[in-house]
């Protein structure tokens, strides 16, 4: 079995870019001499995904116009990971996928958390994304003020039991999102084995 190897990479151009998304195409060779040109890749920011545990236990869950499939869908509070996030005001950089978990959370929902517990990081998907995605559990909430949407977004906040949604996720009833999915049944794993954030 020959090893595996990564692709050479022979040119790269930037063949589209904006404020939300940059196309990258390459030309590739294969470990095997095979040309694959041009393979386009999207350089997206990284994501973050939360997960509110409110005090009873409920889960706190979005409910938000998705144009990709043209449907309203329920999901977690989430948002892309900006260049400000992170930075303190003595210019040092600090953990910015937690800054931007923060500052979505207080932005869609008007809640801050005392805790967030770091899930687990994933790709959202490593053929043509370069991006990765982490998800944290927000323990502690409180309510801080009004939520403040960005201009075309409109979130609904809906209060769920985990279990419940995770049930319907399962039957079907629901479809999310394939990386809130995977923060769901990670913060299910964690709050199930009674773990506690670390000092």
């Amino acid at each position: 079995m020959n090893e595996l190897k990564p692709w050479s990479v022979t040119a790269s151009r930037i063949t589209y870019e904006d404020r939300w998304i940059r196309v990258r195409s390459d030309d590739c060779v294969t470990a095997d001499g095979i040309v694959i040109a041009p393979f386009h890749v999207l350089d997206y920011p990284d994501w973050i995904n939360v997960i509110p545990v409110m005090p009873d236990g409920r889960v706190l869950l979005t409910r938000e116009y998705r144009h990709g499939r043209g449907e309203i869908v329920l999901g977690l509070v989430a948002g892309g990971v900006e260049a400000d996030d992170g930075k303190t005001g003595d210019g040092k950089s600090g953990d910015a996928a937690l800054a931007a978990a923060q500052r979505e959370l207080r932005e869609e929902t008007g809640y801050e958390a005392s805790t967030f517990v770091k899930l687990l990081t994933s790709y959202p998907n490593a053929a043509s994304h370069s991006n990765t995605v982490t998800s944290w559990l927000a323990l502690g909430l409180s309510r801080a003020g009004e939520p403040r949407f960005d201009p075309g977004e409109k979130v609904e906040l809906l209060f769920t039991d985990l279990a419940a949604i995770l049930g319907d996720l399962q039957s079907g009833a629901v479809i999310m999102q394939s990386m809130h999915v995977a923060a769901l049944y990670a913060a299910e794993s964690w709050l199930r084995r009674g773990a506690r954030p670390r000092a």
